[in-house]
């Protein structure tokens, strides 16, 4: 079964979804980022102090690779190669991406 992919805008939107991933019991061993601002998956905004969070506590992987690497990382989700073209373009349209297993 392939995973649910949620699609965000900035950092904060995603740590808001991890944290109600987590809330639901969700595994971090479930949760993969994808982005492709290495910083995007190194670290995202944390709390009101604006305290990064690091991104290795919330979730299993998290992927920035090129094009190519991608398309089989995303095959190996189980994503035919549209469906791994589409989500490649929405990480460059600047989106961060969670898959959700």
């Amino acid at each position: 079964m392939k995973p649910t992919v949620k699609a965000f805008q900035d950092d904060i939107g995603l740590l808001n979804e991890l944290k109600r991933q987590s809330s639901k019991g969700v595994s971090k061993d479930s949760l993969h980022v994808f982005a492709h601002d290495e910083e995007s998956t190194d670290c995202i905004v944390g709390d009101s102090d604006a305290v990064p969070v690091d991104l290795a506590d919330l979730v299993a992987e998290r992927y920035n690779e090129s094009d190519h690497e991608l398309h089989s990382v995303f095959r190996r989700f189980g994503f035919d190669p549209d469906e791994s073209r589409d989500l490649e373009e929405e990480l460059e349209s600047g989106k961060i991406l969670l898959l959700i297993e």
